[in-house]
């Protein structure tokens, strides 16, 4: 499902933890009106090529836009996933929940506790690696949708999504 999606090529890559000092420091040193980074050097930036040599993601393709349902979250989550987390607020899920509840696939596992294992794994990857924000620690329910139909997320330009999150996010630091 992952390589149908395009994301199989993240799979070796650590979840961020993150250094808080090498990351302010970075903050400290981002110009949001030109999307770089002031060194002392020069000014740098990370491109779109950068990210599909880093990630082996695909920066061709359909735009990755999210449309929020009209139904509600713990429904689907139970949908995609076939569970509910208990403290499924404003629907952010804990990538700790997802971790542990989606550890092991059984070895008797059916075609659909399949697909909602690799869905699960799919929305850690996004919370923990690809679209990852300060919190750290959990995601929102939302790009579970991305990943609803695979073969249209293969279709996905998951890199060009990468960096203009990544721009996003630093912006908002800054």
């Amino acid at each position: 499902y992952l390589v149908d999606a395009g994301l199989s090529s993240v799979l070796p890559l650590a979840p961020l933890t993150g250094d808080p000092g090498l990351i302010t420091a970075l903050v400290e040193r981002w110009r949001p009106e030109r999307s770089t980074f002031h060194m002392s050097f020069g000014e740098v930036t990370i491109t779109l090529e950068d990210v599909a040599t880093l990630t082996g993601l695909a920066i061709d393709g359909d735009a990755v836009v999210v449309d929020i349902p009209d139904e509600d979250w713990s429904a689907m989550c139970l949908r995609l996933l076939g569970r509910t987390p208990t403290d499924l607020g404003g629907g952010v899920i804990r990538i700790a929940w997802l971790r542990e509840t989606f550890d092991e696939l059984p070895l008797s596992a059916s075609p659909e506790t399949t697909e909602q294992f690799a869905r699960a794994y799919a929305l850690s990857l996004m919370g923990g690696v690809l679209f990852s924000n300060r919190s750290g620690g959990s995601v929102h329910l939302q790009y579970i949708l991305l990943v609803e139909d695979w073969r249209r997320a293969g279709r996905f330009a998951w890199g060009a999504a990468v960096l203009s999150y990544l721009y996003r996010e630093m912006d908002r630091s800054a």
